[in-house]
């Protein structure tokens, strides 16, 4: 069967009474495929199973999980009052062909990040950056996952340009980066635990506030920066952030 399935749903603002869904990008292949039975119609428990082909355990797994998304919906069989007629509580707001899913290869990723900096791009992509980060915001979506992992990405790249094996220096190199490329002003402290502030940031100071901390691309870029200077992992946690309402963004890095 080929279908077009969604990835990321948010709720029909025409409905009234029901809440809006934002929700991460959706994995599983059979929510796809469930999501893309109910999209032009209702289904019974009985006719998901036989469209799908799957247990009648998974599909109410699925279901469930869907349900408690707010994504799928419910409402009694008038025919059969012990049966259950789902419905797609949601429209779509992106697809995917389920048989034709492209994955990006690392490499291929982090070549496109390589090129924006070494082309000297950063300043473009702090702006795209908030650009696409605002307008998902304002939808409800959370991709900051994904923005993290890119985070990662260009921590990797920098590693090698900004590595001294004297930690101290190492830590300037840091610093330095961030503010040649108007990225914020760097300052750490060390005891038990690392902790960067950086003031001006640029992932979080020209966002609407939110109530929560936001700036993923750069807690993805020191993570990895520090996990490879140290050669194992460290936990990163960011206390606070400027979508929060503080004047600063502050980030905690222990094992």
């Amino acid at each position: 069967m080929t279908t077009s399935n969604p990835i990321q749903i948010i709720l029909n603002e025409s409905k009234k009474d029901r809440r809006m869904v934002g929700i991460d990008i959706i994995k599983s292949p059979m929510k796809y495929e469930i999501l893309d039975l109910l999209k032009d119609d209702e289904m019974n428990f009985e006719e998901i199973v036989e469209n799908t082909s799957k247990s009648k355990a998974s599909v109410s797994m699925h279901l469930r999980d869907l349900r408690k998304e707010g994504i799928v919906n419910y409402k009694a069989d008038p025919s059969d009052n012990r049966k259950k007629i789902f419905y797609l509580n949601a429209d779509y707001l992106g697809s995917i062909d389920s048989n034709n899913i492209k994955k990006t290869h690392e490499n291929q990723t982090k070549h496109l990040i390589d090129e924006f900096i070494d082309n000297g791009d950063i300043e473009y992509v702090v702006l795209l950056t908030h650009t696409f980060k605002s307008l998902l915001m304002e939808f409800g979506m959370d991709i900051s996952p994904v923005l993290q992992k890119m985070g990662n990405y260009i921590g990797e790249y920098l590693f090698s340009q900004i590595y001294d094996e004297d930690l101290d220096i190492f830590m300037d190199n840091i610093s330095s980066y961030w503010q040649k490329n108007n990225l914020g002003k760097i300052y750490f402290e060390l005891d038990n635990k690392i902790r960067i502030t950086c003031l001006d940031c640029f992932e979080s100071i020209k966002v609407p506030k939110s109530g929560m901390p936001i700036c993923n691309i750069e807690k993805g870029m020191f993570e990895t920066l520090f996990n490879q200077y140290f050669k194992f992992d460290l936990d990163i946690e960011e206390i606070m952030c400027y979508s929060m309402g503080d004047d600063k963004c502050v980030y905690e890095l222990q094992p």
